[in-house]
């Protein structure tokens, strides 16, 4: 054999097993690919259940007292007494601190003896009016000076009475210097010391000391005008506050504001949150959730069940089956399902997107 003929030889058999191998080969990668559409995608399903549907509307504030007193006279003058501390408990008309009463004790017993003075003066001119009407009745004296004793009765009334205003004067201002609690509650801040001056009409709200009644608290949130309507008195409420990160407590929509703040147009709401064991403290941060509807026995989907807002698939004899269903209102975990679902029914909450109808599809974690 010559060597152009074995080198045709070779060629020939060369060419025939590429042919094969290349055979083969693309037998192999349809047999893959037809087995990868065999193979079922795995899916996480929920069965469909009843339950309560709850819808809630969010917001966050600011913990106030439910009532706050500063305390302080209504009259200028030293602080004599402070017999509270900051973190003290009172009861209502407990003596919290007092003025210096020195200047306002001589100035009632100088009114008093003013007082005294009236009196005796009133007195006089009453027994003189009477001696005169008497004789003026007998004609025994004349008509001016009958006028003269019943003016000069008048006078002393009149004095009589402007003395015993000065007298009413200071002793309202002594029991004002006398500082009580107006309700029962906590002494949350001392602002004074004695010795210091206090005058009411300078504008130190501050007072020598801050009451605050924690035994309740409130919440004051803004609530925008397409929500308004829904909250209601006495509405429950869930609330939870900032540095009380693991409990819950319970509140109710205490009043509401009608009328639209006129910067903000949000509407002022007020929640109420019992406070016994005083735990919540005035000043922190809160968020509150508003039940604005609670529905029994209602069929629910989770969102991630749901698409193209009408659209569910059901694992149906191990493939995907996609149907339509009526979708009612929704919170912010689940949709409510008015028809087209049944209790039971095996809804494909997970794997869903890009599913097609008929697609074979098993549960995650089952043996394939």
């Amino acid at each position: 054999m010559n060597r152009r003929s074995t080198v045709l030889i070779l060629t020939s058999a060369l060419s025939l097993m590429t042919v094969v191998f290349s055979g083969c080969s693309k037998d192999k990668k349809n047999g893959e690919e037809a087995a990868a559409v065999r193979q079922p995608i795995q899916v996480k399903v929920e069965a469909a259940g009843k339950g309560v549907f709850i819808k809630k509307l969010n917001y966050k504030g600011t913990v106030q007292p439910w009532k706050r007193a500063h305390i302080g006279p209504n009259v200028s003058g030293r602080i004599a007494k402070i017999y509270k501390k900051q973190g003290d408990s009172v009861k209502k008309g407990t003596l919290l601190a007092e003025l210096d009463t020195t200047t306002m004790d001589l100035q009632k017993k100088q009114v008093q003896a003013a007082l005294a003075v009236a009196e005796a003066a009133y007195k006089d001119a009453r027994l003189n009016y009477e001696r005169i009407k008497t004789l003026y009745e007998k004609e025994a004296v004349s008509q001016l000076q009958y006028e003269k004793a019943q003016l000069g009765l008048e006078t002393a009334d009149t004095q009589k009475k402007s003395v015993q205003a000065n007298l009413d004067m200071v002793e309202h201002n002594l029991d004002n210097s006398y500082m009580k609690a107006p309700f029962s509650g906590i002494i949350t801040s001392k602002n004074l010391e004695e010795g210091d001056m206090i005058n009411p009409m300078m504008g130190m709200t501050a007072g020598a000391l801050t009451l605050m009644d924690l035994s309740k608290v409130k919440l004051n949130i803004d609530v925008p005008a397409e929500d308004i309507e829904k909250i209601r008195i006495g509405q429950d409420c869930t609330v939870k506050v900032n540095s009380l990160p693991d409990e819950n407590f319970k509140g109710k929509v205490y009043s509401r504001n009608l009328a639209a703040d006129p910067v903000s147009k949000t509407f002022k709401v007020e929640v109420e949150i019992d406070n016994p064991d005083i735990k919540i403290k005035a000043g922190v941060f809160a968020a509150v959730q508003i039940e604005i509807l609670r529905k029994e026995n209602t069929l629910l989907l989770p969102h991630s069940a749901v698409i193209d807002d009408n659209k569910i698939v059901l694992l149906d004899n191990g493939k995907a089956k996609i149907i339509e269903v009526t979708v009612g209102d929704r919170n912010d975990r689940f949709y409510e399902i008015l028809g087209g679902l049944e209790p039971g029914q095996l809804v494909v909450v997970e794997g869903n997107y890009d599913l097609k109808d008929g697609a074979p599809i098993t549960r995650a974690g089952e043996d394939k």
